[in-house]
């Protein structure tokens, strides 16, 4: 009887050890998280509402225990894309980070980031000048985003995450 009392105490402390506790963390609105791009966006690709990985490029920790860490992915989306014109109008591309998963919770993301590929107007002018209508079709420049960029997003909302963190590896 002792050598079961002596097992059942072993049980209850070694449960109770911070290896077996799932404790939750709060990660606070406004917290910063690095992100990396996966995959090339473009103003000349894409459209409306396309969605693209994304993935957290450094551990996001709280009071040093990593919460959401580097190489977690999530998604964002392409809000507006418009091709390079003719006239020398650049390309234009506008996108949304919308989250990054952490075990079952998607943490979502606070921030937008609007890219314009360079006009030509001023060569577009010299152009139809010198040469007449043709010069009107010279066309900007498209613009990117490309795979390895990296953007600082921020938590939307206050969210409490599991200790230790369990990453999904893939997006859905």
């Amino acid at each position: 009887m002792p050598a079961k009392a002596l097992l059942i105490g072993f049980l209850i402390v070694a449960l109770s050890s911070p290896l077996f506790a799932n404790e939750t963390l709060m990660l606070r609105e406004g917290t910063e998280v690095r992100i990396k791009f996966n995959e090339k966006v473009s103003s000349e690709t894409s459209v409306e509402g396309d969605q693209f990985v994304i993935e957290v490029d450094e551990d996001v920790d709280v009071d040093g225990k990593v919460v959401i860490p580097a190489g977690s992915k999530g998604r964002g989306e392409v809000t507006q894309a418009k091709k390079k014109g003719f006239i020398g109008k650049g390309g234009e591309l506008n996108i949304r980070l919308n989250y990054v998963r952490v075990g079952d919770k998607k943490v979502r993301l606070a921030a937008q980031r609007g890219k314009q590929g360079d006009d030509k107007l001023g060569t577009t002018v010299a152009l139809t000048v010198l040469f007449g209508p043709l010069g009107l079709l010279k066309r900007g420049k498209e613009t990117a985003i490309t795979p390895g960029q990296t953007i600082t997003a921020f938590v939307e909302r206050d969210i409490e995450l599991p200790f230790p963190a369990t990453p999904i590896p893939e997006e859905d």
